[in-house]
């Protein structure tokens, strides 16, 4: 039992520790400048647009400056394809090990992409390119610190994500549960050690520097000091099936739009669409300002009451099928700021109307927008826990959990019984597709010994992250296992998985249980991926 207490520490407590904390003061420090650079940007943005409507003579050379700056950020979303698209969903697809990340540079590219982004008006929040940025400086930190240890690379990532999160949101709870139900979708004692321990440093960084800087890092500034009598509780679940119904109709609308734009649009090249999209973001955002942008200045406008419900639909409609094409695009961006923005609307509208026919006064109106904020949230994500979090965290509503809780369960149900993916799903799912894209489908079955020395010595099965799809069907203990727990030297695991890249597979299994002197063949089971349809077929 001692032997273990060590081998526990010295593999598994001491890397946890070491690195977690440097994960943490990097992605802090990164992030920090992220806040500060994005703020700025944002707010010129802001500036520029109402300069120019002041001065109608100048549109033409907005609309030719929205193109250059679409044209550089398409310039450098080529040098690292991999950055492309919502931030949030490319992280998870990473974590998951569906995708790799390959290039040291990527947090540059990120960070400068995400800049040009917000400078246009693009309608995409900064919290997206956080978790990625997050994610990179996680993967930095195993390759440096970690180099000799490529098991501890998911790990040291999920630590990153989360804690890019918790410091974009100013929510360390919501980050934490971020790994968990969003992530990785389990729970387990190393992911909530090495997310916990990162976000703890990564936030205590954060808070040093915003003190130091005398800005907040906290994503909303608002209280709420009114109580909603269990008299309205019912109206909350109004809320919550009008946000589950409204998610339904978003993702579906990505699925079609990502069909049309595949089907008509495949042919032009990824610097013209994102051109394309810079320009009419711009047009747009000169006819009305409150669709374009993150959605942060929206929430706390219909927060304080503004906002005519035929505008809010506009505001709506325009909002979601400009973020639907930028994110189809492979624009860089964040989908949850907006997602909150959308959920504010539907909140904003309901509460509106149950104030006009008089069954809730004005009051309580607020609260109306956040339960919309948190419900729409839960549904489009399928995360109702992490909502949950992020209403208490962020959206002051710990003394008005009740109707926050009623409005997120009844948007959860309302998915659930529809049976439909979330909106993040939809495009990882995407993002997989196109590495998988051309290439067998192979279906292994095969036995691995654990070998001395290997990650998974000492470790639960549930522990470790394994490789997509990868299912350990048996176990044939050491002697040594039959009085101790976790994996030991000798222990023989059959495991069955599918995969359209073998050898790197294999390379992430023996980074695990150690190298293997003999594996059995794969045996390939589909034909090479060519098409949509094809590639539905062949998901795990």
């Amino acid at each position: 039992m001692n032997k273990n207490k060590t081998q526990y520490v010295k593999n598994i407590l001491l890397p946890l520790v070491l690195f977690s904390v440097m994960t943490g003061v990097l992605t802090g420090a990164v992030i920090f400048a992220f806040k500060l650079a994005s703020s700025a940007v944002i707010k010129l943005s802001g500036d520029i647009y109402a300069f120019v409507r002041a001065t109608p003579a100048l549109i033409p050379v907005l609309i030719v400056g929205a193109a250059v700056i679409g044209l550089v950020a398409a310039i450098i979303l080529c040098i690292d394809p991999d950055c492309r698209g919502g931030g949030i969903p490319t992280a998870i697809a990473t974590l998951q090990g569906a995708t790799v990340i390959q290039k040291t540079f990527s947090l540059p590219i990120i960070f400068l992409s995400s800049l040009l982004t917000y400078l246009c008006g693009v309608p995409l929040g900064t919290e997206g390119p956080s978790v990625q940025m997050g994610t990179v400086v996680g993967w930095i930190t195993s390759k440096t610190l970690g180099k000799n240890q490529p098991a501890w690379e998911r790990y040291i990532m999920t630590g990153g994500a989360c804690a890019g999160f918790a410091a974009a949101t100013g929510a360390p709870l919501t980050g934490i549960l971020f790994a968990f139900e969003e992530a990785h979708r389990r729970f387990s004692a190393m992911i909530f050690m090495m997310a916990s321990m990162t976000v703890a440093v990564c936030m205590a960084v954060v808070e040093l520097l915003c003190s130091w800087a005398g800005i907040s890092s906290s994503l909303f500034g608002f209280s709420i000091s009114v109580v909603m009598p269990l008299k309205y509780i019912a109206l909350a679940l109004f809320v919550g099936i009008i946000c589950g119904f409204w998610a339904i109709i978003f993702t579906k609308t990505y699925r079609s739009v990502r069909r049309a734009l595949i089907k008509y649009a495949s042919k032009i090249p990824f610097i013209a669409k994102v051109v394309i999209v810079f320009v009419l973001v711009s047009v747009i955002g000169l006819i009305c300002g409150e669709c374009i942008g993150t959605g942060h200045h929206l929430v706390e406008e219909l927060l304080h009451g503004h906002g005519v419900w035929y505008f809010l639909l506009i505001y709506f409609c325009v909002r979601a099928i400009l973020l639907i094409v930028a994110n189809n695009e492979g624009i860089t961006g964040g989908l949850f700021v907006p997602s909150l923005a959308f959920g504010a609307i539907l909140g904003a509208l309901c509460g509106d109307f149950f104030v006009f026919i008089g069954v809730l006064p004005q009051q309580y109106y607020i609260i109306m927008v956040v339960v919309g904020m948190a419900s729409f949230l839960s549904a489009s994500s399928r995360t109702p826990i992490t909502a949950l979090a992020f209403a208490v965290e962020a959206l002051a509503c710990a003394n008005n959990m009740l109707p926050v809780t009623l409005g997120v369960t009844v948007a959860f149900a309302v998915i659930e019984v529809v049976g439909i993916h979330s909106f993040t799903d939809e495009i990882v799912d995407t993002k997989i597709e196109a590495r998988n894209f051309g290439r067998r489908v192979c279906t292994v079955d095969v036995d691995l010994t654990v070998k001395a020395g290997a990650f998974a010595v000492g470790k639960e099965i549930r522990d470790i992250l394994w490789p997509p799809s990868c299912v350990v069907v048996s176990v044939s203990n050491s002697p040594e296992a039959r009085t101790h727990g976790g994996l030991h030297e000798g222990d023989v695991l059959h495991i069955h998985y599918r995969t359209a890249h073998p050898e790197y597979t294999r390379e992430k299994l023996e980074d695990l249980v150690g190298k293997q002197s003999e594996v059995k063949p794969w045996d390939c089971v589909c034909e090479k991926i060519e098409d949509e349809q094809e590639l539905q077929k062949s998901k795990t």
